[in-house]
């Protein structure tokens, strides 16, 4: 169920009311001064509705069930919807009830219509002063949150305005998405822009520890606890202590660091390794894995009960080929971060090299476009990147093909005419001849370069009744 976006002219009202007689005098009264309003005699109707409305007008006494509970239901779905509640109870108990419950205003039958409106108008200018604080914080939020990510495509605003709402709580969060899109970039986006700011990052890539040594490193462990422990060892619970743990991979863990990782979740504790006491741990943990997880616990890769405690909040990364139109800012970022290493910044990219580049299908995502954007530093040697610095199998891509050179063509073989008998192109170039001289064989034999005698005898042969009518 989702909210429409509330415009001052017409703002949709819910009038839940089980008499037909009141609901419909408001329904007059409130469509004569210009608002949308949909009509419920029952609270299970207005509660089934797909798209909430801007405000309701609710009577408490249903039929079907108590109009607070119908309130209440309201409220759980949208913490800011305000409830007009129309009631012929006039007692203070039961209009102090429904204050309390998180109604807006309290209007008593029978109805006053200047009341009555008043009420309702104040509620949706309520309404669209609520909207309008959502809209600005989520813009001033999505700043805050894009001012480490690059890019101002669609997807990214997206992505922005997602990081936004979990800034101001420890809620889980599980990033997913392929190698190279920047997930724990994102992740230090939800550090430092978060309440927890003050405190550690500390980032563990559990794809890069040895499955032995997992729990001895994300938990810490004591001096002898095992062959080598020549000393007492925090793990990355206790260096993220007050601030934000990343786990980068975490598909990549063994069943028993997961087992150990959801009894951490739960108690919000740890043991050394080794250890016989409990510590607790004030952490916020943020994950993230290219793996399909779900399809990882389908197979029994993964605990399901460790997955509900860690993708509590799910954000998707955008690959750069949903995104090329962040390329040209991408590729401006990455000169200015690695030019003073390379010793060249050029201030300005060919056009035609930005046009390569937004071709390309990046299979490595902005890891790969990093990489490309450095190696084509190290080739420029003027103030401008061209195409001709960028690596063969992007540049090649973008030129026009060239037609292989004729030796190296297929030969086109010509069409292949039927084969006709030697005998048989001699019959027909002597009848052309006889045709041509009106049967006359000397001079047939003098164009065909042949002797009489030799017509003679191709005549007999051919015994086409021509031998009696040649001179």
């Amino acid at each position: 169920m989702s909210s429409p976006p509330t415009t001052t002219d017409s703002a949709a009202v819910a009038v839940v009311d089980d008499d037909p007689v009141v609901r419909r005098l408001m329904r007059l009264w409130l469509e004569q001064e210009g608002y949308t309003v949909r009509e419920f005699a029952r609270g299970a109707q207005a509660l089934a509705v797909e798209e909430l409305p801007h405000l309701v007008c609710l009577d408490l006494g249903l039929e079907d069930m108590p109009g607070l509970h119908v309130m209440e239901h309201f409220l759980a779905l949208d913490a800011d919807l305000p409830v007009v509640v129309v009631t012929a109870e006039r007692t203070i108990e039961t209009a102090v009830n429904a204050m309390r419950g998180g109604a807006y205003d309290f209007v008593t039958k029978p109805l006053d219509r200047q009341r009555f409106l008043l009420a309702v108008a104040r509620a949706a200018e309520r309404r669209r002063l609520t909207e309008r604080v959502r809209g600005l914080e989520s813009q001033l939020g999505g700043r805050r949150a894009m001012a480490r990510l690059i890019g101002d495509s669609a997807p990214m605003q997206e992505l922005g305005g997602l990081i936004e709402r979990v800034l101001s709580s420890d809620v889980a969060v599980a990033i997913f998405g392929e190698s190279g899109t920047g997930k724990e970039l994102v992740a230090r986006t939800i550090h430092e822009q978060g309440h927890r700011s003050s405190g550690p990052f500390v980032a563990v890539n559990c794809a890069a520890i040895p499955e032995s040594l997992q729990e001895s490193e994300l938990f810490g462990h004591e001096k002898g606890a095992f062959t080598g422990a020549s000393a007492r060892h925090l793990g990355r619970f206790e260096q993220a202590q007050g601030g934000t743990l990343f786990l980068d991979e975490v598909g990549e863990m063994s069943p028993a660091t997961q087992a150990a990782l959801l009894r951490t979740l739960q108690e919000r504790t740890i043991r050394r390794v080794g250890g016989a006491s409990d510590i607790p741990v004030d952490v916020r943990i943020v994950c993230a894995t290219h793996r399909d997880l779900e399809g990882e616990v389908e197979a029994a890769r993964f605990r399901q009960d460790l997955f509900y405690r860690l993708v509590v909040y799910p954000l998707q990364m955008p690959a750069l080929r949903d995104r090329t139109d962040d390329v040209p800012a991408l590729v401006r970022h990455f000169i200015e971060k690695l030019g003073p290493d390379v010793g060249r910044t050029p201030s300005r990219v060919d056009p035609v090299a930005i046009d390569a580049l937004m071709r390309h299908a990046w299979p490595g995502n902005v890891r790969e476009l990093q990489n490309v954007v450095h190696r084509a530093l190290l080739a420029c040697e003027s103030d401008e990147m061209k195409l001709a610095h960028l690596p063969p199998a992007i540049r090649d891509r973008a030129l026009p093909s060239v037609p292989p050179p004729l030796s190296e063509r297929p030969r086109s073989r010509p069409p292949q005419l039927p084969l006709i008998p030697l005998r048989e192109l001699e019959k027909r170039a002597i009848r052309r001849a006889l045709d041509a001289t009106e049967g006359n064989v000397s001079e047939a034999a003098r164009l065909l370069g042949i002797g009489r005698a030799t017509v003679y005898r191709r005549l007999a042969e051919m015994d086409d009744g021509r031998a009696s009518n040649v001179a």
